[in-house]
């Protein structure tokens, strides 16, 4: 069924409303890009971080689960910018960063965010 932009526009605020990050998430969001910022000199920055806040509410309300969002989002927007690493230091810090994603979020609750670190980690 179509939709207008309008149509559109009023779907994607009413999700960001009903469906907002829980507070949990928001924290270890924060906490991720502490680690991100002193380990690797990289950060979310505030493009990123009002497109998570966005995408996460629109995964909800379609049914989808909040961890599955972040997931999802996070290895597409902030892993990829371990790119412009060293890889001989980002070899050396991956396991580190795997091993916070899992204390952050719970064992292996982010498999994309961690086969995006292990594929840059490989590649280094």
């Amino acid at each position: 069924m179509p939709i207008s932009a309008k149509g559109f526009e009023k779907l994607v605020k009413e999700a960001t409303e009903e469906y907002e990050i829980s507070a949990r998430n928001k924290k270890r969001l924060a906490a991720l890009d502490q680690y991100l910022i002193q380990h690797f000199h990289i950060t979310f920055g505030n493009r990123i971080m009002k497109q998570i806040l966005t995408f996460v509410p629109i995964y909800v309300g379609c049914g989808g689960e909040e961890l599955k969002a972040l997931d999802d989002i996070l290895s597409k927007k902030v892993m990829r910018k371990l790119e412009t690493q060293n890889p001989i230091y980002l070899r050396g810090a991956a396991e580190g960063l795997r091993n916070y994603i899992d204390e952050l979020f719970g064992e292996d609750r982010m498999p994309m965010c961690k086969e995006y670190i292990r594929r840059l980690e490989r590649n280094a």
